[in-house]
């Protein structure tokens, strides 16, 4: 009987201890799952803003038109020019597709305004009469809107993206023209003229730049384009065209959805 208790004593005892045993048993913890941060791309659509400088040529036979209108007075010229340059603001919208290979392909419109512009200051006399008669007149040429329409190829260093660019280009060259007339020194108001033009003209445009994405949204750009713009017909009689052609440096801001 002795033996028979000390045996379930031992066995109840055993059985007590058994669950503060298993408490204090460790099992294996599971890690919690790693961030994977993706890698940041240059896909997508993208809207933004610029500023810059424009600095234009506006080639054009102008002593050829002088010559064609004061060619009989003993003396004319000119001073001054058709090189339209100012500040401009604009905005623009593309969209970039970026390779696996880090090659981004995009297509972007721009769409620019401002008040580009220069002027040109002849004269033409006559020198040997009793008292000369003289001409006063002046052209002035201006661009108050351009833009561009083209492709953009770069290749990603991560967030920095530098590339070249190219396509359509369009600009609106407004021309206007004053002259007077003084004859014996005196102000003639009936041969006081004006002439103009207005034309928006398309050529073609090249350039580059580099582009940075300080967040996933936000980029900042710095741009270089040369365009060509074709000819504007000032004046039919005297066959006198203006080719006019633009440089453009810029820095923009966009946001990429």
């Amino acid at each position: 009987m002795r033996i028979k208790a000390f045996l379930l004593g031992g066995i109840a005892a055993a059985a007590l201890t058994m669950p503060a045993a298993a408490a204090d048993l460790s099992y294996p913890v599971k890690a919690p799952p790693m961030m994977v941060v993706p890698a940041f791309t240059w896909t997508g659509l993208y809207l933004g803003g610029n500023a810059g400088y424009g600095w234009g040529e506006g080639s054009a036979p102008w002593l050829g038109y002088l010559d064609y209108y004061y060619g009989a007075l003993d003396q004319y010229g000119y001073s001054g020019g058709s090189d339209p340059q100012g500040w401009f603001g604009g905005v623009q919208v593309g969209y970039n597709y970026q390779f696996d290979n880090n090659v981004v392909l995009g297509i972007e419109a721009d769409a620019q305004f401002g008040e580009l512009k220069d002027s040109l200051s002849y004269y033409g006399t006559d020198l040997f009469s009793g008292v000369p008669d003289l001409d006063l007149g002046g052209i002035e040429t201006k661009i108050e809107a351009f833009g561009t329409v083209r492709a953009r190829l770069g290749y990603a260093v991560d967030r920095l993206l530098p590339y070249v660019t190219g396509g359509l280009a369009w600009g609106n060259v407004k021309m206007s023209e004053r002259w007077d007339t003084y004859m014996g020194g005196v102000f003639q108001p009936g041969l006081t003229g004006t002439a103009s033009a207005d034309e928006t003209l398309w050529g073609w445009t090249v350039g580059g730049g580099v582009e940075y994405a300080f967040t996933d949204n936000w980029t900042v750009k710095a741009e270089y384009l040369y365009a060509d713009l074709g000819d504007i017909n000032w004046d039919g009689d005297a066959g006198t065209k203006v080719d006019v052609k633009l440089q453009t440096v810029k820095l923009g801001i966009n946001y990429k959805f």
